[in-house]
C-alpha cells in the first residue's frame, strides 16, 4: 500500500502547478498570436492533468 504522505505525490502536484502557471503566463505576457496562445492553452491543460493525476494517486493510496 502506498502512503499518502509520500513526497513524490506532492512533487507531481507541484510540477503540474508550475507547468500550468507557465502556460498561463505565456499566454498573458507574450505578444498575442495564435501559435503562442495554442501553446499556452496546451501547457495549461497538460499541467492541470498532471496535478489532477497526482491528487488521484493520493486518493487512491
Amino acid at each position: 500500500m502506498v502512503n499518502a504522505n509520500n513526497p513524490s505525490h506532492y512533487k507531481v502536484i507541484i510540477l503540474g502547478v508550475l507547468v500550468t502557471l507557465f502556460g498561463v503566463y505565456l499566454k498573458q505576457f507574450i505578444e498575442h498570436s495564435t501559435v503562442v496562445d495554442l501553446i499556452g492553452w496546451a501547457l495549461t491543460f497538460i499541467g492541470a492533468f498532471i496535478s489532477i493525476g497526482g491528487v488521484f494517486k493520493i486518493l487512491k493510496g
